[in-house]
């Protein structure tokens, strides 16, 4: 075992050898590790000068360092937007400016912060940073009053003002058109509307980054509010009724509702208690079901909504009014409206269905009759009459006759008809079709057939485009 006190002296004498060896290591290397000569640097703008006026800013270092990584490390703001900024170098001083000259007024910020190599390769952690006003103290452009009397807003500045920036720069929320006076000094701005300034509507007036005549920069953006006269007797729906749209003059049928009295496609009038946004009106009034279609300002206080499509026949449809409507001056409708109506077209109704004229109405809602074909004609023929609860017109007829069909049902094999003739009578209400060439039910094979009448918007329809609701079919067996 060791000895305590014997332990302590050879830990001593370790130490006494280990510790000078690594302080010679240290210094002795090819290259020093530590260096006990100090950077200072040093910038024209004091660190606490607000203001500035040189045309450049120069930056010296105590020792020389490497130009590119000094550039890369030097940031300067016009602002809080980031500059390109020239440099030229003297020795160990490099003068810096931006690259797209000074803006008197504007606020400036350099800063070098992070480690920077020097020309031997050292490194040392700079830290530089500086914010001024670039100008004279004193001199600065700023807006000395402003003041909204009748209609008119009069904006005074402390330098005359440059009418191109001025221009450029000023702006009014929401816009309108406005007249711009100088004073002959410069200093005094008046702005008046070419017409009125609108009724209920606040505008907002703004100012930035204007120069002066002699190149200062407005020091901050200015703003304010003004309006005109105010408006408050809130809109109101008076009327809902059918229109007859005429771009040459329409007619309103002021003393009818629509519910049961519109037609196909007829248009709709709404009439308000005074001038209305028109942009509102039409985002303001919606259909349930929807309803394809656009509205037409008849007068500042009628509208008129013109449908694209046709109506559902009877569909009941509920039109919202809604209160975001608001009137010319910005007020909104007192209350919404709702506005429920069935259109006055009817469905198309057959009333009877009949084969080789027999008065017996046949059965239209799927049950299976039998019927015997007219024989001993070869082949089998059969006339179908339809008719019809309304007229269909002669420009209508051809494509009725086509939405009228007779086919096998079963089998696959049994023989199809075709039409022979068709003819209309009772005034268009009456269709007759004449078909040929049936297969005749034999023994256990029987030929199922359907006679079908298409309906629906694209079926049969009548002068006021109103079409059965249903397809209506006949189904028989031959016999």
């Amino acid at each position: 075992m060791w000895n305590i006190s014997r332990n302590n002296s050879v830990l001593t004498a370790i130490r006494t050898l280990v510790l000078p060896a690594l302080f010679f290591l240290i210094l002795g290397g090819c290259k020093p590790l530590l260096t006990f000569i100090y950077l200072d640097i040093s910038c024209s703008i004091g660190e606490k000068e607000e203001y500035y006026t040189d045309e450049y800013i120069r930056i010296h270092f105590s020792c020389m360092p490497d130009k590119n990584d000094v550039e890369k490390r030097i940031r300067f703001y016009e602002d809080s937007s980031n500059v390109s900024i020239d440099f030229e170098w003297s020795n160990s001083t490099v003068s810096i400016r931006p690259h797209l000259s000074w803006q008197k007024g504007q606020f400036y910020t350099l800063d070098l912060q992070g480690a920077i190599k020097m020309d031997d390769g050292r490194t040392y952690t700079a830290r530089l940073y500086r914010t001024f006003i670039y100008g004279e103290q004193g001199n600065e452009f700023e807006l000395a009053s402003d003041q909204f009397s009748q209609d008119t807003l009069i904006l005074n500045f402390s330098k005359p003002v440059a009418i191109n920036s001025f221009l450029d720069k000023f702006s009014i929320t929401p816009f309108v058109d406005y007249y711009t006076d100088f004073s002959d000094n410069g200093r005094t701005v008046t702005i008046r509307p070419k017409n009125k300034w609108t009724l209920n509507t606040t505008y907002t007036w703004t100012i930035k980054n204007i120069i002066s005549t002699d190149g200062y920069l407005l020091k901050k953006e200015y703003s304010g509010i003004l309006s005109g006269i105010y408006d408050t007797e809130q809109p109101v729906l008076t009327l809902v009724c059918p229109v007859d749209y005429n771009s040459q003059g329409s007619i309103w049928y002021t003393t009818y509702s629509l519910d049961n009295q519109l037609l196909e496609n007829q248009a709709i009038g709404f009439t308000f208690s005074k001038p209305m946004d028109e942009a509102s009106v039409s985002s303001g009034i919606s259909f349930f079901p929807s309803l394809s279609g656009y509205f037409i300002k008849e007068t500042e206080s009628q509208f008129i909504f013109i449908p694209n499509d046709q109506y559902q026949i009877q569909k009941e449809y509920r039109i919202t009014i809604a209160d975001t409507i608001k009137s010319s001056s910005g007020l909104v409708l007192y209350e919404p409206a709702y506005v429920f109506f069935t259109t006055a077209n009817q469905f198309i109704h057959i009333t009877k269905i009949t084969f080789d004229d027999k008065t017996e109405s046949l059965l239209t809602d799927g049950t299976i009759i039998d019927y015997p074909m007219m024989l001993p004609l070869d082949p089998a023929q059969l006339k179908t009459v339809i008719n019809f609860s309304t007229a269909i017109p002669p420009d209508k007829q051809y494509s009725a006759v086509n939405a009228v069909s007779l086919n096998v049902l079963f089998p696959a094999t049994a023989n199809h008809p075709s039409i022979v003739s068709a003819y209309w009578s009772d005034g268009g209400s009456r269709l007759s079709v004449e078909w040929s060439g049936f297969s005749i039910s034999k023994g256990d094979i029987k030929n199922y057939y359907m006679l079908k009448v298409g309906g629906g918007q694209n079926g049969i329809k009548n002068q006021a485009n109103e079409y059965m609701e249903n397809d209506v079919c006949v189904i028989f067996i031959t016999f």
